[in-house]
């Protein structure tokens, strides 16, 4: 979690945001900006400020764990934020993509401009898995509240 971002800087930090240099899936607009160019960056990395959500709530899951914390609700509400994260790892896959074609080729002279809309395995399954880890995390809830009270009868 920690060599991830540092990682991302040095990269920014070492290679410059050129045209030449920009490894984006379609085709760039040769007349782009700086400014463009940094934004359609810049709206990249929300990808991985959610992954990092997702590690980190994975992270206080294992050490919950690890401390024997199993069946409680601290440990199902994080589950729950573990698949929230990953349905919105798919929303803004889906809602960025859009955006940073539409940047991309805004210089393009008028005709010529364009937005790509497209929907990609990565997106269903993150949006599946999402589904199904925050199910589990209500599972889990109910489970800790049984546990709880059960406890209570003992």
């Amino acid at each position: 979690m920690i060599l991830l971002p540092l990682a991302i800087i040095v990269g920014l930090a070492t290679s410059p945001a050129t045209f030449a240099t920009s490894q984006f899936d379609f085709d760039l607009s040769p007349q782009i900006t700086q400014t463009q160019l940094w934004a359609a960056i810049t709206l990249g990395l929300i990808n991985v400020l959610i992954v990092l959500f997702i590690l980190n709530g994975m992270r206080k899951l294992f050490d919950a764990y690890s401390k024997g914390d199993v069946l409680t609700d601290y440990c199902a509400v994080l589950i729950q934020r573990i698949g929230k994260g990953f349905v919105a790892l798919a929303a803004a896959n889906f809602l960025l993509y859009p955006l940073q074609t539409l940047l991309l080729t805004m210089a393009n002279p008028p005709g010529q401009r364009s937005i790509a809309i497209g929907l990609n395995s990565d997106m269903i399954f993150f949006a599946l898995s999402g589904g199904l880890i925050v199910v589990i995390g209500w599972a889990m809830r109910e489970a800790s509240d049984a546990a709880a009270e059960n406890k209570a009868f003992v």
